[in-house]
């Protein structure tokens, strides 16, 4: 997606590049999932579907594409990195991220995952001298899309839940490991010769 919205590559060229590319960029073994089956093929198929049903950017001005920042929030730097930013045929200026989950679970769920699209709307206000007016999440596995309209009151509280936790990393002196089963011995960087895994 980031060749193409940076025009190195052609719409009808997508899928092929997926599926000649995906084995050499997708190494890592899959998490085990004996409800689900294969979950390597079954991501790998909703890729490919997802592509083979894209229709491109026609209709939008593209403005960054995988852009990476440094922003300064009292005495640490955030930092991101925003999948695309846009404007669309009527002027509206949007923060697009695309997502490997399937959906929210929740509107607590979205609230959650916004704050990271809230965040970037700092630099975002700072490069372009106003606020995204939507915040896109695309689930491409899934194709759907979740879209919000810019809210100032949940920007605050985004800023002041990411100085909480970085108030409490700082605070924190208790690395206690994390052993809930899934996690353990999936996920875990440290899983083939941690002793405590489940």
């Amino acid at each position: 997606m980031e060749r193409y919205a940076k025009e190195k590559l052609e719409l009808w060229d997508l899928a092929d590049v997926y599926q000649q590319e995906f084995e050499e960029a997708v190494p890592e073994p899959f998490p085990s999932m004996p409800k689900i089956g294969n979950l390597k093929s079954l991501y790998y198929k909703q890729g490919l579907e997802f592509l083979e049903n894209f229709s491109g950017y026609d209709d939008l001005k593209i403005l960054e594409v995988e852009t990476a920042f440094d922003y300064p929030i009292d005495d640490w730097i955030f930092n991101g990195v925003i999948d695309l930013t846009y404007e669309t045929s009527d002027g509206k200026l949007v923060i697009h991220d695309y997502k490997s989950k399937g959906d929210f679970r929740s509107k607590r769920e979205i609230s959650e995952y916004a704050r990271q699209l809230y965040l970037y709307s700092l630099y975002v206000k700072e490069k372009y001298g106003r606020y995204p007016d939507l915040l896109v999440f695309d689930m491409f596995r899934k194709q759907k899309k979740v879209t919000l309209e810019f809210d100032e009151n949940k920007f605050e509280e985004a800023i002041q839940w990411a100085k909480d936790t970085v108030k409490a990393i700082r605070e924190c002196w208790d690395f206690s490991p994390n052993c809930e089963k899934f996690f353990s011995e999936q996920l875990c960087n440290h899983r083939s010769h941690c002793d405590l895994k489940n």
